[in-house]
């Protein structure tokens, strides 16, 4: 396994992921058994993947790969938005403004990935 040096707890795309992922971990469990698992799983699942990305290309020093780095941070966060509509779809976010209140997060996670993005070229 790579072994990060770089720091990236100061980072506001890495505590945004992160207080995503607290939300992940408080409103899974509320999920009915039938997405539980699966579709929970998949968003707890992405999250974390976002979070090592983050990590990763924080770290990464070579132009190039840190730009692949973030082409598949942005496809990560595309996919966790996708399954939190799925959820949405399915009624196990609760009401309404649970759904945009976490979708808003996902999102300004994509413009921060973006932004970044732009920024290493």
């Amino acid at each position: 396994m790579k072994k990060f040096v770089a720091q990236y707890s100061h980072l506001p795309i890495y505590n945004l992921a992160f207080d995503l992922l607290k939300e992940f971990y408080q409103r899974v469990p509320k999920f009915s058994k039938q997405y539980k698992y699966f579709l929970g799983g998949r968003l707890v699942e992405y999250n974390i993947e976002i979070i090592r990305l983050i990590i990763e290309t924080n770290s990464e020093r070579d132009t190039k790969k840190r730009t692949n780095l973030l082409k598949d941070l942005g496809e990560k966060i595309e996919l966790l938005i996708i399954h939190l509509r799925i959820a949405n779809e399915l009624k196990q976010l609760g009401q309404q403004k649970s759904y945009l209140f976490l979708v808003e997060k996902a999102v300004n996670l994509s413009r921060q990935a973006e932004g970044w993005r732009k920024s290493t070229k």
